[in-house]
């Protein structure tokens, strides 16, 4: 019976090869076994639209044999193509290779179908599905690439060759039958995506986070870094909103807060976005940033690795991203680097992305010296916790500040702290707080909730309070009105 569409195909066990395709089969969960295979292609996974069922047809030993010696000769060929290039073919051919390799695979299929009829040879049972799978393991991810064009997922996570996660739509789950040949192919699958970017990935240097030209952000390691298996995250970069109204329509907050939250940032409100990874703190950060409609401002964004969009939307915005040195330790750019060198570029706004580091005093700087309604966020749990955070972060600069004078700084520079929250009950991320720091209580910072969710009708409501920078909202000539009062009273 063929498996439903959208199923992966199932793992060969070493009877259903009959001991010719060299895997062993998976041990009790959670035992380490390495897989290896005569193989390249074990596994299709997920498809972004219902695929023939031929696809996810289990491959037959003959046929695997087969699809390999074609796709060494595929890559031979390939690398007579491109020349010096072909381990990073796939991120950096032209349109008109990629079709002249497409082309190439195509040709060495229908090739070794000929040869295999004139031999009495067993033919591919899908020569389009096999010709696919070349493709994607000389051009893309290989058998990672059906989850990279599906948009329902949203992380892809490799503990080693044989144990892959996906994230789909805030849920994770485990891919019992897809896999690697080994760790070897794991790690060289990597080296092909970071080759183009200038990073590496050796005992030397065996980290490596980079930004891929899609968008997303890559992080993997080997040993020693980790103890066994090679590691592999790729977190996708969906940017499901591009303005606050955008967010109210995904339920991520509501009317109110978000008519707020765009005459605040209209108005020159310094804000801190907070909360855990994953939570949609870029999105929001994003989403806050094209508020920034106006033409006489000038924007600087931020990154370790690039994910915000604000350089296509707004009229006037520059983006720096940091980079690691190389082996030997020269040309790294640092946040704090970038961070300083925006102060010069003449911006009115300087949006960073995150901060994770001693680039948090710069931020606080740049915040308290005529940067009004600057923007960041930074990994906490709540408000009073970002904060909390941003003072011991900036204490990490060599200029050695006193904790004291960071928090009174924080007091005096943050206005507004937004906290993000990944429900997974829900699947959903969404704003749970908007709170304002109203000044310093005992050498502790001291705020309000501005808006907050309701309990009982589990909905982000105006608390009833009225916030500080109305007048400096006022002040800006921004246009903005509280919202009623049956909003609070419900």
């Amino acid at each position: 019976m063929e498996p439903a569409p959208g199923r992966h195909r199932r793992r060969p066990t070493a009877e259903g090869c009959a001991g010719s395709c060299g895997a062993r089969s998976r041990a009790s969960p959670g035992r380490d076994v390495p897989v290896r295979s005569q193989t390249h292609w074990h596994a299709r996974g997920m498809a972004t639209s219902v695929p023939n069922s031929a696809e996810f047809a289990p491959v037959g030993a003959m046929d695997r044999a087969a699809e390999r010696a074609v796709l060494e000769d595929v890559r031979a060929a390939v690398s007579r193509l491109l020349g010096e290039r072909p381990a990073t073919a796939g991120l950096t051919a032209d349109a008109d290779e990629e079709e002249r390799i497409r082309a190439l695979i195509l040709e060495h299929v229908a090739r070794y179908q000929r040869r295999a009829a004139m031999t009495n040879a067993p033919l591919f049972a899908n020569a389009d599905a096999v010709a696919t799978r070349l493709f994607d393991g000389i051009l893309r991810l290989g058998i990672l690439q059906p989850f990279m064009d599906s948009p329902s997922i949203e992380e892809i996570i490799c503990n080693g060759p044989n144990r892959i996660f996906v994230i789909e739509d805030g849920k994770k789950r485990l891919l019992p039958d897809l896999f690697f040949d080994d760790d070897e192919e794991l790690r060289q699958l990597v080296k092909r995506l970071i080759g183009p970017i200038g990073r590496r990935l050796d005992e030397s240097s065996p980290m490596v986070d980079a930004r891929l030209s899609d968008g997303s952000r890559l992080n993997a390691a080997i040993p020693p870094a980790t103890t066994r298996w090679c590691s592999l995250t790729i977190r996708k970069f969906i940017l499901r909103a591009h303005s606050l109204d955008q967010l109210v329509e995904l339920g991520t907050l509501t009317a109110s807060a978000a008519q707020f939250l765009d005459a605040a940032v209209q108005a020159g409100v310094n804000i801190l976005v907070s909360g855990s990874t994953g939570a949609g703190k870029t999105t929001l950060l994003n989403c806050l940033g094209a508020s920034i409609a106006s033409t006489d401002e000038r924007v600087v964004t931020v990154e370790e690795v690039a994910e915000l969009q604000l350089e296509r939307q707004l009229p006037d915005c520059v983006a720096l991203q940091a980079r690691a040195g190389n082996i030997e330790g020269v040309g790294e750019i640092r946040i704090r680097d970038l961070v300083r060198n925006a102060l010069r570029m003449r911006p009115t706004r300087i949006v960073v992305g995150e901060v994770r580091g001693p680039e948090a005093l710069d931020m606080l700087l740049a915040m308290n010296t005529g940067h009004d309604g600057s923007l960041t966020s930074i990994h906490g749990n709540s408000p009073r916790d970002a904060l909390d955070r941003l003072s011991t972060l900036a204490m990490m600069a060599e200029e050695r500040l006193s904790g004291e004078a960071l928090t009174k700084m924080a007091a005096r520079t943050i206005e507004l702290v937004l906290q993000v929250r990944f429900e997974p009950r829900t699947a959903r991320r969404r704003l749970v707080s908007i709170f304002e720091v109203t000044g310093l209580e005992s050498d502790v910072v001291s705020g309000q909730e501005l808006w907050q969710v309701d309990a009982a009708r589990d909905r982000l409501v105006w608390s009833g309070v009225q916030p500080r920078c109305l007048a400096k909202i006022a002040a800006k000539g921004v246009a903005y009105a509280l919202p009623p009062a049956a909003e609070v009273t419900g």
